[in-house]
């Protein structure tokens, strides 16, 4: 599900262990999505193959991997036309296409 802009999940935001706003600051030296975007391919494969795992050993449904995987590849539809927005708080590659 697609978070609000600039919110964070993980340590930060809802039921994160902090609370509060991250400094802008922080926000940018944190980020490195500049540098790793060129490897969006590689991260989706990879949360593909993890979806199949999980599934193969009884964590996920045959419909719940399904499901995960036909977004996943819609995801990488986007990144193929040039058309996947990057947005504030997407600090690394992984977060920005978990985000979408």
């Amino acid at each position: 599900s697609e978070q609000a802009e600039g919110s964070r999940g993980g340590l930060f935001g809802t039921g994160g262990r902090f609370s509060g706003q991250v400094d802008p600051i922080m926000e940018k030296f944190n980020e490195s999505i500049n540098f790793d975007k060129r490897m969006w391919s590689q991260d989706l494969r990879g949360s593909i193959a993890y979806a199949k795992a999980t599934q193969k050993v009884g964590i996920l449904t045959e419909e719940e991997r399904d499901t995960i995987v036909a977004g996943l590849e819609k995801v990488a539809e986007e990144w193929t036309a040039g058309t996947f927005e990057l947005k504030p708080g997407d600090e690394d590659i992984h977060t920005a296409n978990e985000r979408r």
